[in-house]
């Protein structure tokens, strides 16, 4: 696939930005500033492409590498992150089968990482990443799926998930993937509202796909951490 150019659209949260690429699902940047966001993105965009081709996943090719700032916006109070013009877009049948192919990739790569972490309780306090332990923050994506499947049924919220944090992942994603392809095929663009917030099915790929993609890099650390304290 050719793009004319790389759409990134920007969320002002309290002491941070959050950018996405529209053309690349799952590529995220941030920054402390707007400046900083579009100074990092065409770095994000390159390392995203690359590790789709690494998982045989299309990579886009872009005419001029131009990344264009087409839309910011604030989260308000509580949490909720803005809708954007673009997330009202209608989604194609590649677009959705492209976005769900992306969220398949990045929840291998939490499965496969969980694996390489498994002897994380082994670790000293003082060689430990701070933050979550991987069992959580694989619970934490698989309540996180749920969470944005109800986005748009609210009935998965009540999904009942494994206490496995590996069996809760996989059920998550499942559920989100159903309800996804159900929603899009019945109400395409339709905007709704839950607990405040406005959504789209196109808003909902992009946080959610983003989302499993920074976890990777927070197993990724304790991955790291692990293999080089069996080393020692």
């Amino acid at each position: 696939m050719i793009v004319t150019r790389w759409r990134l659209v920007a969320e002002r949260w309290e002491s941070t930005w959050l950018g996405f690429i529209i053309e690349l699902p799952g590529c995220q940047v941030t920054g402390c500033s707007l400046e900083e966001l579009v100074t990092e993105a065409p770095k994000a965009i390159a390392a995203h492409r690359t590790w789709l081709c690494e998982k045989g996943l299309t990579a886009p090719e872009c005419l001029t590498d131009t990344v264009t700032l087409v839309e910011v916006a604030e989260a308000s109070s509580g949490g909720r992150g803005p809708l954007f013009e673009i997330d009202q877009r209608v989604i194609t049948s590649q677009e959705l089968a492209h976005a769900l192919e992306v969220g398949d990739a990045a929840l291998a790569d939490l499965v496969a990482l969980t694996d390489r972490a498994r002897e994380w309780e082994t670790l000293p306090l003082d060689q430990r990443p701070a933050g979550w332990t991987p069992p959580e923050i694989v619970r934490h994506v698989a309540e996180f799926d749920r969470w944005y499947a109800a986005r748009l049924a609210p009935d998965a919220g009540a999904l009942a998930l494994p206490e496995d944090p590996l069996l809760a992942l996989r059920q998550a994603a499942q559920a989100f993937v159903s309800v996804v392809r159900a929603w899009w095929a019945v109400w395409g663009n339709r905007r709704v509202e839950r607990e405040g917030e406005q959504w789209t099915v196109g808003k909902v790929l992009r946080r959610r796909t983003g989302h499993l993609r920074e976890h990777t890099e927070q197993l990724r650390a304790w991955v790291t951490c692990t293999e080089r304290w069996r080393s020692v």
